[in-house]
């Protein structure tokens, strides 16, 4: 776990960089300020998970700090003197609010509670993908697609709620991606199996999704296939 420590007395820094040394181990301290400006400076170039942050200093405040990063990808832990503040720190985003001098139970539970989140963000992000496209993008969660259509350089993916998107990719680069529940059933389609509901054989061989839309399957990958659902 990558953090920094801010606060505009040295002694301070040092002190809880030793307590969090001695009884952290899996927790790394990038760095030390004494001000807004370079704590700033360096979140904005280094990507941290943790930020200790001390409220009362001159010219800008931790509040002040917290303003730069409306939308944050690290957790606030306050240490502080100043009790007043306790109520403000959380409603900015804080995870906890720890006074001065510092207790070691509280300091425990303040970066358990970082614990927590921090895997809940990463179980998140485990479970979507971004998909980029003309005038934006979407953070989609992969369980929520149900098959993907290739067209050359190009992508269109299907998922549920009558949702679709064109995208700059491959269909090969979705099927190196969504490895878990995606089968390749067609030079052109990639199909999430969870959605799978039977195989149609007529003509020609089709694979029937839940919602009853109907996809192709080529003759070369219609044992594997079929192979794959009679193991689900």
């Amino acid at each position: 776990m990558k953090c920094i420590l801010v606060d505009d007395e040295i002694l301070n820094l040092k002190n809880l960089e030793i307590i969090l040394t001695e009884n952290f181990p899996e927790i790394s301290v990038l760095g030390m300020f004494q001000n807004v400006a370079d704590a700033k400076l360096f979140i904005e170039k280094n990507p941290i998970d943790l930020l200790f942050l001390d409220i009362s200093m001159p010219i800008e405040d931790g509040f002040d700090l917290l303003s730069c990063f409306p939308k944050r990808s690290f957790q606030t832990i306050f240490v502080t003197a100043h009790e007043e503040y306790a109520i403000k720190a959380l409603r900015v985003g804080a995870i906890d609010y720890i006074l001065k001098p510092i207790l070691l139970s509280e300091l425990k539970t303040a970066i358990e509670s970082v614990k927590v989140v921090l895997k809940m963000d990463k179980s998140t992000q485990d479970n979507t993908i971004t998909l980029n496209y003309e005038g934006g993008k979407s953070i989609v969660t992969i369980t929520d697609i149900q098959y993907l259509k290739g067209f050359d350089n190009l992508t269109m993916v299907y998922m549920t709620r009558n949702r679709k998107v064109m995208v700059s990719k491959t269909l090969k680069h979705f099927e190196e991606t969504l490895q878990q529940d995606f089968f390749r059933i067609h030079k052109s389609f990639l199909v999430n199996l969870k959605f799978a509901s039977k195989i149609l054989s007529r003509e020609a061989l089709f694979l029937e999704l839940n919602d009853g839309t109907q996809l192709p399957i080529s003759r070369r990958n219609y044992k594997p296939l079929n192979d794959v659902l009679k193991r689900n």
